[in-house]
């Protein structure tokens, strides 16, 4: 789906020619502008404003460090080097072009989370005042500091801020600054172990919670927006749950919306405000011909109990409805409502064996591209809507399967009756 900007500030982070500059870039470049501009790079010390801390009984330091000290600042990670000879993970050039893209086109909001180093050796440091935490973190430049965590993001502001980026930006980010966590260590062994245990118990969002906070990806906005004006949607939606647990009240996980508004809206190029509408609309109409959506919402049926009895209250069915509707929407837009009127009459009980190897596989519910597919069919088919190439291509697989199934079933039986 193509998503044009909504009326209002004009936001640059999708910009076709910055993005192309960026992936075309060589991470590995180094830039004097990005290494030496800084007022003290002919000084024998790094000094940095700092805030002292004690953790695990040894001292460490927060330190202001300013953009364009950043790439000077760390030992680069050298991935000829053996794993087992340093204290990171090789550098991944697929990541960095999008952090550059996300730095550059948010330059008013952007946020990057804290540097982590360790120094091997001991750095000075001068309190402001006599016994104060507060004060400049003295570094000798032929101390080695290893960047620990953040590696990816030391090379993006590297790349940020070569020449080509602020000519075309008109702006430089050089003097904003970035949080580094510094722990002192002396050798290879316990920078290798601080590497292990920053990872650790290291947990990125679920899918439904990134959805819920991030307000600069339009099709997380158009669901959240889909979730909010869609009534039983908004009653019955976890917001928090990547997928419903089993004895939750809430029928839907905003993932599983968010990806089959995605699938539902698949090829549209029109404006987030008719994309909201159009899927608003559809998902409204839905929930109306699914009577038993209904009496959850009025508490005369527990969620738990619509899941265990019924396909419709589970993830692939939600995405199969979506892919269906594209196609509704494409092939009978002028009556497609009175079309949709005919979920209803399906058969959605998971006791029904027209589900088995498709929502289904051997009594559980699937959850992968393909049984996304091939749940989506019959409903297609129920609708009196024509299957796609690929479509009809998982359907020959399926039959093809079953069709082993029965005679190896069938040479078992005639086995056992020989014996």
């Amino acid at each position: 789906m193509t998503r044009p900007k909504k009326n209002g500030p004009k936001n640059d982070n999708k910009n076709d020619s910055d993005k192309d500059a960026i992936e075309k870039t060589a991470v590995a470049k180094e830039t004097p502008a990005a290494q030496k501009p800084a007022a003290q790079n002919n000084a024998p010390d790094w000094a940095f404003p700092a805030i002292r801390g004690v953790q695990a009984g040894g001292e460490y330091y927060a330190v202001m460090v300013r953009l364009r000290d950043v790439t000077a600042f760390f030992a680069p990670v050298d991935k000829k080097v053996p794993p087992e000879l340093r204290a990171q993970r090789v550098l991944s050039k697929a990541r960095v072009p999008k952090i550059v893209e996300y730095i550059l086109g948010n330059q008013k909001n952007y946020t990057l989370p804290a540097l982590v180093g360790a120094v091997d050796g001991m750095p000075r440091f001068v309190p402001a005042q006599e016994k104060s935490l507060m004060g400049t973190l003295v570094i000798p430049r032929d101390m080695t500091v290893a960047i620990l965590d953040g590696q990816h993001r030391r090379a993006a502001i590297q790349m940020a801020l070569s020449h080509e980026y602020l000519k075309k930006r008109g702006r430089s980010l050089a003097d904003e600054s970035i949080t580094v966590i510094l722990f002192v260590d002396s050798g290879l062994e316990k920078a290798q172990q601080r590497f292990a245990d920053l990872n650790r118990f290291a947990v990125r969002p679920n899918n439904s919670l990134g959805l819920l906070y991030d307000h600069r990806d339009e099709l997380a906005n158009l669901t959240r927006a889909v979730v909010r004006d869609v009534v039983l949607f908004h009653k019955l939606t976890d917001g928090e749950k990547t997928s419903v647990a089993g004895g939750s009240n809430k029928l839907f996980a905003l993932a599983s919306i968010h990806a089959s508004t995605k699938t539902l809206l698949a090829g549209f190029s029109g404006s987030f405000e008719t994309a909201r509408q159009i899927a608003v609309e559809f998902w409204t109409e839905v929930t109306r011909v699914m009577p038993v959506w209904h009496e959850v919402g009025l508490g005369k049926v527990r969620a738990a109990e619509l899941r265990e009895k019924y396909v419709h209250g589970h993830a692939v069915a939600l995405e199969a409805l979506g892919r269906a509707g594209n196609a509704l929407l494409r092939e009978r837009r002028e009556d497609w409502k009175s079309v949709l009127a005919g979920l209803g009459t399906l058969d959605w009980s998971r006791a029904s064996q027209r589900w088995e190897g498709r929502a289904m596989v051997n009594g559980r519910i699937a959850k992968n591209a393909a049984s996304f597919i091939l749940t989506a069919n019959p409903i297609k088919g129920h609708l009196g809507l024509e299957l796609s190439i690929e479509e009809r291509r998982h359907e020959s697989v399926l039959i093809s399967e079953d069709a082993q199934f029965e005679d190896g079933m069938q040479g078992d039986e005639a086995a056992a009756t020989a014996a």
